[in-house]
């Protein structure tokens, strides 16, 4: 049995470990504590009436350098905290849809490419040292009037992926991107959301 709990930080400054005296009066690790945050972010799709295709960026305006990242506040629990991303979501409000997704993490906001409908081209040599890597969300499928899917450990989708955001943020930055083409209604939402083990 143990009596006290104490949470106190590690010399990286950074991660948290838990210590606790036992019935024996000993100072002891206790089992590292894990804390799962889930994020969502909805955007509004541009699209305009216009298809997409295969490699087309996902955002909210097709307005020559309108279209933004999505971001992803307090993914780490400190500035400057580490994670992991074990899971991932889309989610649509249009049934039968089927494409693919691209979900590029960064941990600066980019300066590729974000304008709706456009070819991506990124990451760009001046995202690289902030580019984390890419989560491929399986083609969507239809239960009732939404489409879905989920990235998991047991998918192909490149989870779990660990980041480290940069000094001062506790904030990702995330470049959507179409695998195939698709066509959307204008204004339709897209829900994108990560589920983080944070340090």
């Amino acid at each position: 049995m143990s009596y006290l709990k104490i949470k106190g930080v590690m010399p990286d400054g950074r991660s948290y470990r838990t210590v606790q005296v036992n019935s024996e009066g000993q100072l002891v690790l206790a089992r590292p504590l894990v804390n799962i945050k889930k994020i969502r972010v909805r955007t509004a799709i541009e699209a305009n009436g216009s298809a997409h295709s295969a490699g087309d960026i996902l955002s909210n305006s097709d307005t020559d350098t309108a279209g933004l990242p999505w971001i992803f506040r307090d993914a780490a629990r400190i500035a400057g905290g580490s994670g992991r991303i074990v899971q991932a979501e889309a989610n649509t409000q249009v049934e039968s849809q089927t494409h693919r997704i691209a979900m590029q993490v960064y941990t600066k906001y980019p300066t590729c490419e974000l304008d709706d409908n456009a070819a991506a081209a990124s990451p760009n040599p001046a995202d690289g040292p902030y580019f984390v890597d890419e989560i491929a969300i399986p083609a969507l499928s239809s239960r009732g009037l939404n489409s879905y899917a989920v990235a998991t450990p047991s998918t192909v989708g490149n989870i779990p992926l660990t980041f480290v955001c940069e000094k001062g943020s506790k904030d990702l930055y995330v470049v959507a991107i179409t695998l195939d083409a698709t066509t959307h209604t204008a204004t339709e939402w897209l829900d994108l959301t990560l589920y983080i083990e944070q340090d």
